[in-house]
């Protein structure tokens, strides 16, 4: 599935390319096909380091540029942790919110139907039309419950 999935991302980035006269590029196409492998939430840094395992030439404002391609090809999102941005698959992910570890910096994914609907019922009685929303709930994971002293945020 997730080889299929890359296929028809790797496809979707080709037709936003020629749809928007934008050049393919081999770093370009690298920086995908590592990206498209990740299985967290990366920023920036992270993906570097993880791209220039295979192409010491590619450099930072290259990765950068990249993902902010794909977020307008709908294959990223962006998450604002903190005042660092970190970059997630998009296409054909559902719906889902964040618990973010203060003390680590993991990442948990989870959706919840009965905090969907909450979020409805509210807005329905208020005349509220919603759009979309970011849920982030911040604590403590499990491996660091009880650990000491926590990272302050921001």
């Amino acid at each position: 599935m997730k080889e299929h999935s890359a296929a028809e991302e790797k496809g979707i980035l080709t037709a936003h390319l020629a749809k928007n006269r934008l050049k393919r590029s081999e770093p370009r196409e690298a920086i995908l096909d590592v990206f498209l492998r990740s299985d967290h939430h990366v920023s920036v840094d992270e993906l570097l380091r993880l791209v220039q395992k295979r192409r010491r030439d590619i450099g930072r404002t290259t990765v950068y540029r990249a993902l902010k391609v794909f977020q307008q090809a709908g294959l990223a999102h962006e998450l604002v942790l903190d005042g660092e941005n970190r970059y997630e698959r998009a296409y054909k992910r559902g719906h889902h919110d964040h618990f973010i570890c203060n003390s680590c910096g993991s990442i948990f994914e989870f959706t919840s139907a009965e905090i969907e609907a909450i979020q409805e019922r509210h807005a329905h009685r208020i005349g509220f039309k919603i759009e979309g929303h970011r849920h982030q709930v911040y604590g403590q994971c499990q491996s660091c419950v009880g650990k000491g002293p926590r990272r302050t945020r921001r």
